[in-house]
Order: structure tokens, then C-alpha cells, then sequence
């Protein structure tokens, strides 16, 4: 009985929401990331994206990314928890476009960014969010949808090299 209590625990702990930039990394190596794992996210350290960049590509206009937690400096790859929040900078906050990409890991989408879960959130507040889709990809219907090595793993498949994230400003040899 007692071990099988441990291994629950254990297996809460790689689902619980990551906290605003700082505290433990996620124990093991899969996380499974929640409505609440988003909570606050403009809290988090942000990098402004301007409008006209190559980055903005879900949409025109400028954005702003978040990241939850800056991985360890020498890393070559993000860590297991690792939050990323890309949303528009325009409009009425329930109106504004937001995607995000979550370190799952696990051998989660092994035949595209290795590791990651892609999202499309939708605003509540300015603190919380909802999920659209989550997946390896949009689903079938959504602008990008029903290609899973298309769309988000397509695009991000040029940055191998940086764990497949290919915003400037979080390239892994500046942590």
C-alpha cells in the first residue's frame, strides 16, 4: 500500500501546473500541463515580439512570448515543464490570439518537435486561460490542422538545434 501511494504522488507531481518563473523543475520525465499551468502567464519573464518580425506568424502584428522558467545555463535542450506562451499584443484581451507550447516530454510527439505539445488557448481573463486544442498539432478545421508533421512541427522542425523553438531571444546558448 505504501508504495503504491509513493507512486501516485510521483505521478501527480510531473502533472502539477509549473510555477511562475521559479521553484523545482518537474519531477520525472513527463508533464502533463492543465488549464491552471497557464495561470498568470504574463508574469512570467517576457520577450516582445514587433510587429513585421518573422515570428509573427499566426497572425500580423506584434506579440509577446513568456516562458515560464529559463532552462540552466550549458543545456541543450529545454527541460520536462518548460512553458512557452506566444499571444497577440492587440485588442481586447478576450479577443487576442494565444498558442503555446509545452515541454511534455515522455516521448511525446516523437515523429515532430520531439518532446512538445502544442496549444491554442483562449483567454477567460486577464489571469486565466482555456484551452482550444491541444495536441501534436491543430486538429483537422483549424488553419494549420490535420497535418501532424505540418503546421507547428512543420515550421519548428528548422529549429532542431534549439530543441525546436525559434524565437531569437530564447536560443539556449543565451541562458
Amino acid at each position: 500500500m505504501k508504495l503504491l501511494c509513493v507512486a501516485i504522488a510521483m505521478s501527480l507531481a510531473a502533472c502539477a501546473p509549473a510555477e511562475s518563473g521559479s521553484g523545482p523543475e518537474p519531477a520525472g520525465d513527463t508533464f502533463l500541463a492543465v488549464d491552471s499551468s497557464f495561470t498568470g502567464f504574463r508574469t512570467w519573464e517576457s520577450f516582445p515580439l514587433p510587429a513585421g518580425s518573422s515570428l509573427t506568424i499566426h497572425t500580423s502584428g506584434a506579440r509577446t512570448e513568456y516562458l515560464n522558467r529559463a532552462p540552466a545555463p550549458g543545456r541543450t535542450a529545454f527541460p520536462v515543464g518548460t512553458i512557452i506562451v506566444k499571444e497577440s499584443d492587440d485588442g481586447p484581451i478576450d479577443a487576442r490570439q494565444v498558442f503555446a507550447r509545452v515541454k511534455r516530454g515522455g516521448g511525446y510527439n516523437a515523429a515532430g518537435a520531439a518532446g512538445w505539445e502544442w496549444f491554442e488557448l483562449k483567454n477567460v481573463d486577464e489571469e486565466r486561460v482555456t484551452r482550444v486544442w491541444r495536441g501534436v498539432g491543430p486538429p483537422v478545421g483549424e488553419k494549420y490542422g490535420g497535418d501532424p508533421n505540418g503546421g507547428c512541427n512543420g515550421c519548428h522542425g528548422a529549429a532542431k538545434d534549439n530543441d525546436f523553438v525559434l524565437s531569437p531571444q530564447l536560443q539556449l546558448e543565451m541562458f
